[in-house]
């Protein structure tokens, strides 16, 4: 099955699915109840109907392109304990033999043996669900191994029957094909064993079939895997058995045996989860399922949405009742602000740009204020921020900037708009040097320099207040 990836993220794999309108979306572009994500419900933000959650079927990474990982799972401080305390146990065993009876040693390694497979079990069944953690002690021993143990001890006598039956027809050639055919529908009837839990899926041959169909020609190459695996842990025992001592070689025996099993499985587990969309199976990469809403914002998300699928007054009605509850949020006001200028919506985008011109001011950002001003004024020359410290710092930024035109329409009978206004002398202050510097209007000056004396005597710039007065009376 070809991947599939997000309509409006090309680039991105699909996790979510519309049937009705046959659409992928990717996690940025849904209304997920869950704050983590996973396998909770989503809405489309377009059309609000329920969507099918696909997993990890479009992220999983091919299990040839990440061997070296299978490797280094036996390496995790939980594998490393198992490893570690059956390993002692395997010891134990061997150093009791003489001092215990036959029957209670058989059933020791028998607990052994159940625990082991367990184990081995578990770690199919978290890879398959995308928990790539091995299991640990405690979940180990949580419950008991024997029914595991058992039921592979059915199928196996199960498969072993189905050989001697076909040994009683005394044709070589269909008894090489039993025991082949055998061999080969192994992995497979433990995958299903390890994620079904019954005997019957692990040996129905519809059920081996339909995984082994799913999977395709990378079954052959899981096999061929598996088959390397044996022949190394093989090729192992018999560079050690004359090497090691025989009280050290039972030990020796079960830790080797767990690295490979734990590698053999958890490539067995992950290979359900690489095609779990082929196998009917849903699971994600549950580290990737804790990271991967934690920086997704779903105004910004819904938003994006809405603007790609054309809805432009949704996106700018959506993002209005954001700022409504967190009037503080730069980063929305300025979606808003482009999406209204980009509109040109000049009623909408002069009244949010009064909101937002005077959020930038209380922050500190002046450049971006100045910038956001141009903006506006471009979209409606006549525009001028309400604010009257807002006026006053973009004067101030103008006036630097040499446009004192600008200057003199924002500053204009500033105390009569806002008689209350304590920095009027400072604005006039400003409103004076432009029409001195940019005009050469010394009349026009000298009355606002004027009116600062008069009716602000306690202006700490009075002495350059005089020194303009002079100047214009040159």
């Amino acid at each position: 099955m070809a991947r599939q990836f997000c309509k409006y993220h090309p680039l991105e794999p699909a996790l979510w699915y519309s049937p009705k309108r046959h659409i992928a979306f990717c996690e940025r572009c849904v209304d997920s109840g869950e704050t983590l994500g996973g396998m909770g419900q989503a809405r489309c933000f377009v059309s609000g109907e329920e969507l099918d959650y696909l997993g990890s079927a479009n992220t999983a990474q091919p299990f040839w392109d990440r061997l070296g990982a299978f490797f280094r799972y036996p390496f995790k401080p939980d594998s490393l304990i198992v490893i570690g305390v059956f390993v002692l146990v395997a010891w134990a065993l061997v150093g009791l033999m003489d001092l215990t009876s036959l029957p209670i040693m058989l059933i020791a390694g028998l607990c052994l043996l159940a625990c082991i497979t367990r184990y081995g079990f578990m770690i199919i069944e978290y890879s398959a669900e995308g928990r790539f953690d091995p299991p640990t002690l405690q979940e180990t021993f949580s419950e008991s191994g024997f029914n595991v143990l058992v039921q592979q001890v059915v199928v196996q006598l199960i498969f072993a029957g189905f050989t001697i039956a076909v040994a009683l027809l005394n044709s070589d050639f269909l008894n090489v094909l039993a025991n082949a055919l055998v061999l080969f529908v192994a992995p497979a009837s433990m995958m299903l064993l390890a994620t079904e839990k019954t005997i019957g899926a692990a040996i129905v041959p519809g059920s081996i079939a339909h995984l082994i169909r799913s999977v395709g020609w990378s079954y052959l190459l899981l096999y061929a895997f598996l088959f390397l695996l044996l022949g190394a842990e093989a090729a192992l025992f018999e560079v050690f058995v004359e090497e090691v001592p025989p009280q050290y070689f039972v030990p020796l025996f079960v830790g080797v045996t767990l690295y490979f099993m734990m590698v053999g499985y958890h490539l067995m587990g992950y290979v359900i989860f690489q095609y779990q969309s082929e196998i009917g199976f849903v699971a994600e990469d549950q580290m990737a399922r804790e990271k991967r809403r934690l920086n997704i914002d779903p105004v910004d998300a819904k938003t994006e949405l809405l603007v790609k699928d054309g809805q432009y007054q949704k996106a700018a009605d959506t993002l209005t009742r954001h700022l409504m509850a967190n009037p503080k949020s730069v980063r929305h006001h300025e979606k808003l602000s482009k999406l209204l200028l980009a509109l040109q919506d000049k009623d909408q985008a002069l009244a949010h740009g009064q909101r937002f011109m005077s959020v930038l001011h209380e922050l500190g950002d002046e450049s971006r204020l100045y910038f956001l001003f141009c903006g506006y004024e471009q979209l409606e020359p006549s525009f001028k921020p309400e604010d009257p410290d807002v006026l006053l710092s973009l004067a101030d930024q103008l006036y630097n900037r040499g446009k004192f035109q600008q200057v003199c329409h924002l500053l204009a009978n500033l105390h009569k708009v806002a008689p209350h206004f304590k920095r009027v002398p400072d604005a006039y202050l400003i409103m004076a040097k432009a029409l001195l510097e940019g005009f050469k209007d010394s009349y026009k000056s000298s009355q606002y320099l004027k009116y600062i004396k008069a009716k602000h005597p306690d202006f700490k710039q009075l002495a350059e207040v005089d020194r303009l007065l002079a100047q214009c009376s040159t």
